[in-house]
């Protein structure tokens, strides 16, 4: 894992994610199933595999906690476990 960002940002200008819609990577509702929620997850993550500045993104949100969306390629589940993980 990188080394944690919390400022800095410039990287944000040359994210593959502002090409497409944010719902993609937040969501649009709580009425969301859980296929449809995966199958949207899903194709954000491969947004996000393709884009050059995936770790910093990644470190960003894991180092401000970010609580929603999908970051670098992962969830909010998925970050909070990757955390949980390191601070043993």
């Amino acid at each position: 894992m990188g080394e944690p960002m919390t400022t800095g940002l410039a990287w944000r200008e040359d994210a593959a994610c502002l090409e497409y819609p944010a719902v993609l990577f937040f969501g649009l509702d709580d009425n969301e199933s859980a296929v449809e929620r995966r199958s949207r997850e899903d194709r954000a993550k491969g947004v996000c595999y393709g884009c050059t500045v995936r770790q910093e993104c990644l470190d960003y949100a894991l180092a401000t906690r970010e609580p929603y969306g999908i970051w670098g390629g992962l969830t909010e589940i998925e970050r909070r476990s990757r955390l949980h993980r390191a601070s043993r």
